[in-house]
């Protein structure tokens, strides 16, 4: 009895060891995944973000008085601000939190 005993406490070693490797193989692939979405919001965020500077060399050259692009880049700002934390670039989003609120201030300062 003692064999018998032993033969399925070895299977079950078995079963353990090779649910751990599998286990070790889906979190790695899933930290794969992970960071290979990632990468993909980062690059469409930049892409937007290259997009949005053409237009603006656009707009820019063909707006006469100076208070044209100032609203457009506080637009622009209004909308890449909730972009940049959906595609979890939370740094971006911050920094360009910060301009808008500095923008805000200077035309809030030279109004008064």
């Amino acid at each position: 009895m003692d064999g018998d005993s032993d033969s399925p406490r070895s299977f079950d070693s078995l079963i353990s060891r090779e649910a751990s490797k599998k286990d070790k193989q889906i979190d790695e692939l899933q930290s794969q995944l992970a960071y290979e979405k990632d990468a993909r919001q980062e690059d469409r965020f930049v892409g937007i973000v290259c997009l949005v500077l053409l237009l603006d060399v656009v707009f820019f050259s063909v707006m006469p008085t100076f208070g044209g692009p100032l609203a457009l880049l506080v637009l622009e700002l209004l909308v890449l601000i909730p972009l940049a934390k959906r595609m979890g670039m939370q740094e971006i989003a911050q920094i360009l939190s910060r301009v808008l609120h500095r923008m805000a201030g200077k035309t809030s300062d030279g109004s008064d």
